[in-house]
């Protein structure tokens, strides 16, 4: 199967120091690949160069067999590949429906103007309500967006992206913050998202990764050390060695699925 993401000796340099390094990578249609590694390991340097937020200074991206390398991160998101944030980014003074409605009306190309609401538009306004469900915010779809809890944006930001018709969407430490109650419904919502959609999922959380993941890549001091299934990354005693230290690391290494 072709690749739908390529990345092809990929390498990010600040000077002297390399934060990604030669990095060859492929995530095939429909796949849930994760990326983990311990502190420091280049992850968010690799996934901003990916999203196309920082240049490469080396290597290829290639993204549904073309180039990308070259292109700006909003250049990336009209061909289908987008990203989302540790930090979610909404409209929090907008209803939660005119949030996801506001998307809607970007791939459209209708024009979208705060001083006449978004949900003018019979046809935006259902599709905005139907990706409101699809992440189980139907009920909160009139309430500000500020008036969400951390777990809430995140879904909003969910459904926000959907929106936007991606082929592949990468995911930046979404649990992160999060209590175990909202990591459990985040988690649930992934598990349902359609089975053609692509997901690159950067996450600390190794619990997350496990239950997600149909593979995984494991990032070392900006370095690819192992790329395997679950199972057999957990079974990895190089990966078991740089996350050493790491005691909640060590339990799920050494305890299986």
């Amino acid at each position: 199967m072709t690749p739908l993401l390529e990345l092809r000796g990929l390498t990010r340099a600040y000077g002297s120091l390399t934060a990604v390094d030669h990095v060859d990578l492929a995530v095939l249609p429909g796949e849930r690949h994760a990326l983990i590694g311990p502190n420091g390991a280049g992850k968010s340097t690799l996934f901003a160069t990916v999203a196309g937020t920082l240049p490469a200074t080396g290597g290829n991206v290639v993204f549904d067999g073309h180039d990308v390398t070259a292109l700006a991160e909003s250049e990336r998101a009209r061909r289908g590949l987008l990203r989302t944030y540790q930090h979610s980014s909404l409209f929090l003074d907008c209803s939660v429906l005119d949030n996801v409605a506001l998307a809607v009306q970007r791939v459209h190309r209708v024009a979208h103007r705060f001083d006449r609401a978004a949900r003018r538009f019979r046809r935006t306004e259902a599709e905005a309500c139907r990706h409101l469900e699809s992440v189980g915010l139907a009920g909160r779809a009139g309430d500000r967006a500020s008036a969400l809890s951390h777990g809430e944006r995140r879904q909003l930001e969910v459904a926000m992206v959907l929106a936007a018709q991606p082929s592949l969407v990468m995911f930046d430490e979404p649990t992160a913050g999060m209590s175990a109650a909202e990591t459990e419904r985040f988690a649930e919502l992934v598990e349902r998202l359609p089975d053609d959609l692509t997901l690159l999922i950067v996450e600390h959380d190794l619990d997350v990764v496990f239950r997600l993941a149909d593979r995984v890549t494991v990032l070392h001091l900006g370095r690819v050390l192992a790329t395997g299934t679950p199972q057999e990354i957990q079974a990895d005693d190089e990966v078991r060695r740089a996350y050493l230290g790491s005691a909640r690391a060590e339990e799920l290494f050494t305890g299986g699925l």
